[in-house]
């Protein structure tokens, strides 16, 4: 995802552009980046008040592709023998076949091959079995926006809220209960146009490492703030 399209915000203005801000602005890159969701949402704001302490992320996630159908990748014919299914499309074989196995039982089916695979009558009929979902990209993609979130915040913030509603994917974390007044600060920060980090403070954590001339002993703090002066 493109580094403008992600705003970390702090709403605390006191400080606005603290270290820990900073930091979560790139690990907020880094996990869209390696999730691979960059195609999928169109816009992100991390709000965030260590003081509470709590995280607020909302995402607006792409158009998504309708539900992919077993009419769309398979043909299905009515037999002697039952019902004859044939994936046209192995992409989507492991997907049609859990969702035959949980709608009719694994024991219920003869699988002649990797792509035939033969339904008793007495449990659907062609037309029922071409309009059952095969893949939901919705689902999916809700799902892997939800956990690129989840990763984001803090491991500590185990109290979590998330949302999904017209296309806008929401979570809210705490170490706490979280209470309705930080909805309302979230919402008044909504209101605003994101702030974004200027470049002189991101630079800060992408500076060229300096050679060290002395040794340093791990425990001795002196010297080791010495190492980054």
């Amino acid at each position: 995802m493109a580094e403008n399209k992600v705003f970390v915000e702090n709403l605390d203005q006191s400080d606005p552009f603290n270290f820990g801000i900073i930091s979560y602005k790139v690990i907020a890159d880094n996990v869209f980046a390696d999730l691979a969701v960059s195609g999928s949402l169109r816009f992100v704001r991390i709000l965030i008040d260590i003081s509470k302490p709590f995280f607020y992320i909302w995402g607006e996630v792409s158009v998504m592709q309708t539900p992919i159908l077993f009419g769309n990748v398979t043909s299905i014919t009515s037999e002697d023998q039952g019902i004859h299914v044939v994936i046209e499309d192995e992409t989507y074989a492991p997907d049609i076949l859990r969702v035959l196995w949980t709608q009719f039982g694994r024991e219920n089916l003869s699988q002649l091959d990797r792509w035939n695979i033969i339904i008793p009558s007495q449990f659907t009929t062609v037309e029922e079995l071409k309009q059952v979902i095969t893949v939901n990209p919705r689902e999916r993609i809700v799902n892997k926006v939800l956990d690129a979130f989840n990763r984001i915040i803090p491991e500590g913030f185990r109290v979590r809220q998330s949302n999904f509603k017209n296309n806008i994917i929401t979570i809210i974390a705490s170490e706490n209960p979280i209470e309705a007044g930080w909805l309302d600060q979230v919402e008044e920060a909504l209101k605003k146009p994101p702030s974004r980090i200027p470049d002189e403070y991101s630079k800060k954590l992408k500076r060229e490492p300096k050679k060290i001339t002395k040794k340093i002993v791990p425990w001795k703090t002196h010297d080791f703030q010495e190492s980054l002066e």
